[in-house]
C-alpha cells in the first residue's frame, strides 16, 4: 500500500524530484560509460600484439573513467539527500495527517524510501540508455585529445547495465535514508502546526564528524612548511573535500550568520534586502542546502586550480635551478643526432621508456641515463645515498619513494636503490637506471632530448640537415611550462566537469524547491503589506546573500589549500614564480552566481502568484 502511495505521490507531485532524477541519471550514465570503457579495455588488452606503452595507456584510461564515475555517484548521494530533505520538510503536515489516520513510523519511512526508489528506477533506465549511447562519443573525444591511440573492442551493453542500474538505485536509497528517518519522526500533531522552528544546533554525530574533519585540516595547515611538495599537492586534492564535510556539519552555525553579515550594507536601504536578511539569519535548511554545493565546487575546483598552477611554478623553478646546460636539443626522432653530438664537452641523452619494475611487475616510466653525464647535466640533488654508484644501481625520486614505499637499499630492476634524489619531473622520471639494468629490447630507443653544452662548437651547424631543433634552455623551460599547464587544464575539465554539473543541479534544485516550500510564509508577508515586486526582490536577495556566503567560505578554503601548496613548494626551491589563474577562478564565481540568480529569478515568478 505504501509503495503504491509512493508511486502516486511522485506522479502527481513530480517537480521537487526532477533535480534528483537528473543528477542520478547522469551518475548512472557516467558509470555505464566507465564500465563499458573498462570492459573494452579488458577485451582489447587480451591482444598480445599491444606494446607496453599501449597497455599503460589503456590502464590509465580505465582509471580516469572510474574516478569520474565515482565522483558522479558520490555527488549524487548529496543531491538526492538534499532533494528528499526538502521534500520531507515541505510535507510535514501531509506526513502528520498520515500519522493521524493510523500510519506507523515504519510505513511513513517505507513511503519516502519508495518515492526515492521510483525516482531511481526511472533514472537508472534513462542513465543506462544515455551512457551506452555516449560511450563511443566519449572515446572519440579522448582519442581527439591524444589520450588514446588504440582502437577498442566494444562489449555488449548488458554487462554495464547490470552494474550501473542497481548501483544508481542503491545510491538513491542511501541519499534518501536520512530523510526517511526524519519523516518517520513527524508527529501526528504536525497537521495542526502552521509553522515550525528549524534546529540550528548540530547533532552529536555532526559535532564529532565536523570536529574531526576541521581539526585534521587545521593540523595540515600548521605543518604546511614541513611538507614535501608532492605530498602537499596530494593533500590539496583531498583536504578540501574533508573541510567541506566539516563545514556542512556546522552549516547552521556558519552560513546563516555569514549571509546576514553580507546583507548589513544593504538592509538599511532596501526593505527587500532587510526581509531577505531576516529570513536567512533565522532559517537553516535553505541556506545550508544552497550554500553546500557552492562551497563544494568553489573549494574543490579552486583548490585544484591553485594547486596545479603553483605546482607548475615549482617545476619551472626546479628546471631553472637544476638544468646545467645552456641548450636543449629536441631530436625529433632522428637517430643520427647522437653521433653528431658525440664530440661535445657535454651531451646528455634523455631516454624515457616504460618497463615493468619490482616484484609485482608494475609498468613504470624509467629514465635510461649515462651515469657519467646525467647527474652533472641535470643537476641531480641527492637526498640520500650516493650517485657515484649509479653505474650498477638505481636512483629514485623523493616523491616516488614516499608514494611507492621503495627506499634506499631496496631492490628494483634487479639492482639496489643506491640514491634518492630530489624531484624534477621535466628533467628525469621517478626511476633512473643505467642501460645495463634495462631490458635489451628498450636499449635501441632513440633519445627524445639531449641536454647539451657545446663549448666552442657551432651547434646549429653540427645538426644541419637533421630533424633536430636547438632550443636555449630558457626557451625549452618555457615550452615545458606551457605544455604542463595545457595538460593540467585538460585534466581539470575531465575531473571537475562532472562535479561542476552536479553542483549546478544542486544549486538550481535547492533554490527552486526552497522557494516552493515557503508559500505559506510568503502569504503572511504579503498580508502584512509586501508587494509582489518586493517579494520577488527578496527571493533574489536571499539567493544572492546565501550564494555570496558560500563563495566566501569556498574561496577561503581554496585560498588556504593553495597557500599550503605554495608554502611547501617555496620552501623547496628559490626564485619560484607566482602565477595566479584569475580567469578559471573568476569563471567558477561567475557560474555559481549566474546559476543561483537564474534559479532565483525563475522561482520569483512563482512568488508573484502567491
Amino acid at each position: 500500500m505504501m509503495l503504491r502511495l509512493s508511486r502516486q505521490t511522485v506522479r502527481h507531485s513530480w517537480p521537487p524530484y526532477v533535480g534528483a532524477l537528473v543528477a542520478l541519471a547522469f551518475g548512472v550514465a557516467l558509470l555505464t560509460v566507465a564500465i563499458t570503457v573498462g570492459a573494452a579495455v579488458e577485451l582489447t588488452g587480451r591482444d598480445a600484439g599491444l606494446t607496453t606503452e599501449e597497455r599503460l595507456q589503456l590502464s590509465d584510461l580505465a582509471a580516469l573513467f572510474g574516478i569520474m564515475s565515482g565522483v558522479a555517484l558520490f555527488m549524487a548521494v548529496f543531491v538526492v539527500g538534499s532533494t528528499f530533505g526538502f521534500v520531507v520538510a515541505t510535507r510535514r503536515r501531509q506526513l502528520g495527517l498520515l500519522r493521524l489516520v493510523g500510519a506507523t513510523p515504519r510505513q511513513v519511512r517505507l513511503m519516502v524510501l519508495g518515492e526515492s526508489g521510483v525516482v531511481a528506477v526511472v533514472a537508472a533506465l534513462v542513465g543506462c540508455l544515455l551512457g551506452t549511447a555516449a560511450a563511443p562519443a566519449f572515446l572519440e573525444v579522448v582519442r581527439w585529445k591524444g589520450l588514446l591511440t588504440v582502437d577498442l573492442d566494444m562489449p555488449a551493453p548488458w554487462f554495464a547495465w547490470a552494474i550501473a542500474g542497481p548501483a544508481g538505485i542503491v545510491v538513491a536509497l542511501l541519499g534518501a535514508w536520512r530523510s526517511s528517518k526524519r519523516a518517520s519522526r513527524v508527529s501526528p500533531l504536525a497537521v495542526f502546526q502552521e509553522a515550525g522552528l528549524e534546529r540550528r544546533r548540530p547533532s552529536v554525530w555532526q559535532l564529532v564528524i565536523g570536529t574531526v574533519c576541521l581539526g585534521g585540516a587545521g593540523t595540515l595547515l600548521v605543518l604546511a612548511h614541513h611538507l614535501s611538495p608532492v605530498f602537499a599537492l596530494v593533500m590539496s586534492t583531498l583536504t578540501p573535500e574533508v573541510v567541506v564535510i566539516g563545514l556542512y556539519c556546522f552549516g547552521g552555525w556558519v552560513f546563516p550568520p555569514l549571509a546576514g553579515l553580507l546583507a548589513r550594507p544593504f538592509a538599511g536601504r532596501d526593505v527587500s534586502a532587510r526581509l531577505a536578511r531576516d529570513h536567512v539569519r533565522t532559517a537553516v535548511r535553505m541556506p545550508v542546502a544552497l550554500a553546500a554545493p557552492i562551497v563544494a565546487i568553489s573549494a574543490v575546483a579552486g583548490s585544484l586550480i591553485l594547486a596545479l598552477s603553483f605546482t607548475a611554478d615549482w617545476v619551472t623553478a626546479l628546471d631553472r635551478e637544476q638544468l646545467a646546460t645552456p641548450y636543449v636539443v629536441d631530436t625529433g626522432g632522428d637517430a643520427s643526432v647522437g653521433d653528431r653530438l658525440a664530440g661535445l664537452p657535454l651531451a646528455d641523452p634523455r631516454v624515457s621508456v616504460v618497463v615493468p619494475v619490482g616484484a609485482d611487475r608494475d609498468d613504470q616510466d624509467v629514465d635510461v641515463v649515462d651515469p657519467a653525464t646525467a647527474p652533472e647535466a641535470r643537476g641531480m640533488r641527492v637526498v640520500k645515498g650516493d650517485l657515484s654508484q649509479l653505474d650498477h644501481g638505481v636512483a629514485i625520486t623523493q616523491g616516488w619513494s614516499s608514494d611507492s614505499g621503495v627506499h634506499l637499499g631496496d631492490k628494483l630492476l634487479g639492482a639496489r636503490v643506491v640514491a634518492v634524489v630530489r624531484d624534477a619531473p621535466d628533467l628525469y622520471s621517478d626511476v633512473i637506471a643505467p642501460p645495463a639494468l634495462v631490458p635489451a629490447k628498450y636499449r635501441d630507443t632513440v633519445p627524445e632530448l639531449y641536454f647539451v653544452d657545446p663549448g666552442s662548437a657551432d651547434l646549429p651547424a653540427l645538426l644541419e640537415g637533421t630533424d633536430a631543433q636547438v632550443l636555449p634552455a630558457d626557451t625549452w623551460i618555457d615550452q615545458m611550462d606551457a605544455q604542463t599547464r595545457a595538460n593540467n587544464n585538460l585534466g581539470l575539465w575531465i575531473l571537475i566537469g562532472p562535479a561542476g554539473l552536479y553542483a549546478a543541479i544542486a544549486i538550481v534544485n535547492s533554490v527552486l524547491v526552497g522557494a516552493s516550500q515557503r508559500r505559506s510564509q510568503l502569504r503572511a508577508i504579503a498580508l502584512l503589506g509586501a508587494t509582489r515586486e518586493q517579494l520577488r526582490r527578496m527571493a533574489l536577495w536571499e539567493a544572492g546573500l546565501v550564494g555570496g556566503a558560500g563563495l566566501v567560505v569556498g574561496g577561503t578554503v581554496a585560498a588556504v589549500s593553495g597557500w599550503t601548496v605554495r608554502a611547501a613548494t617555496s620552501a623547496d626551491v628559490q626564485d619560484q614564480p607566482f602565477t595566479l589563474p584569475w580567469l578559471p577562478l573568476l569563471a567558477i564565481v561567475a557560474t555559481c552566481v549566474g546559476l543561483t540568480l537564474l534559479a532565483a529569478l525563475v522561482g520569483s515568478r512563482r512568488i508573484g502568484r502567491v
